[in-house]
């Protein structure tokens, strides 16, 4: 019921904030995508599957990761720049 509360830091720690959030969510998500698909692009058996879904989520997760938290970067850079605007135009 407050006035400016939004549940969320003020706006250069939540650039940093979501940064983080974005590469955990990019490398969790990309982990279990490159296992999948490390895992289905080996040869036959169990035990190279798993070496093959190992090697790929090394290989890629933190990537897929670094792409998520460029996004995040750039989103929240945005996001902090258009509510300074709407600030700057309130006043």
């Amino acid at each position: 019921m407050g006035g400016d509360f939004q549940g969320r830091e003020p706006c250069p720690a939540r650039i940093l904030d979501d940064i983080g959030g974005a590469f955990a969510m990019g490398a969790v998500g990309g982990g279990i995508w490159h296992s999948v698909k490390g895992f289905r692009n080996a040869p036959p058996g169990f035990r190279n599957g798993a070496f093959y879904a190992a090697d790929a989520v090394k290989a890629r997760a933190p990537i897929t990761g670094g792409s998520f938290a460029t996004w995040g970067a750039l989103f929240a850079s945005f996001d902090c720049l258009f509510a300074w605007g709407r600030y700057a135009q309130l006043f």
